[in-house]
């Protein structure tokens, strides 16, 4: 392996754990988790080099949606998916109630306690709430995180030097100059 490849290796796999630190770094007040259920999709992420060239991406179906969000049905995110109609599904609602009980999100009840447990059932304050969250989002659609951009921004200042550095350092090292009957290369 040449001095390029190896810095390229570097650099792929700094820009892929930025990408996933950008998935697992949205904060809201004392919620470190917010936005991140599961961390399958920060898991997923992977790269691949061939030919001088890297490719990155996840193999989960949802992480275009996530890296360019969704537009809602009032409001544009400028992203290349969007919601078609307001109200949501059954399916749309039963991924809100999982979410939910994932979140431990409870409503509360007639008497203004919260709901003991959601479960599956939960009730109709559950499924309420459940129904107005996914109607929720589907007009307001789902704000893109562009988390290889931003790890991209973070990482080219960092590399760009390195990268270049180690290119020229390869091609003088496979250059040869003839002078007469002589032969040399630099070193």
């Amino acid at each position: 392996m040449n001095l390029f490849e190896q810095i390229l290796k570097d650099f792929a796999e700094d820009v892929n754990n930025a990408a996933k630190r950008t998935l697992g770094s949205r904060t809201i007040g004392k919620n470190r988790s917010y936005g991140v259920a599961s961390r399958s999709l920060q898991r997923s992420l992977e790269y691949k080099i061939s030919d001088g060239k890297v490719s990155f991406g996840s193999p989960l179906p949802y992480a275009a949606f996530i890296h360019w969000g969704v537009n809602g049905t009032r409001k544009k995110r400028q992203a290349p998916f969007s919601f078609r109609y307001e109200n949501p599904s059954k399916e749309h609602q039963k991924a809100i109630r999982k979410w939910m009980s994932d979140k431990n999100i409870r409503p509360r009840g007639k008497n203004g306690q919260f709901i003991a447990k959601i479960g599956p059932k939960g009730g109709d304050r559950v499924g309420s709430a459940a129904y107005l969250i996914a109607r929720a989002i589907k007009r307001k659609g789902i704000a893109g995180l562009r988390y290889y951009e931003v790890a991209l921004e973070t990482m080219i200042p960092e590399y760009s030097l390195k990268l270049g550095e180690a290119l020229a350092r390869d091609l003088a090292r496979d250059m040869s100059f003839t002078v007469g009957s002589f032969t040399f290369r630099p070193k």
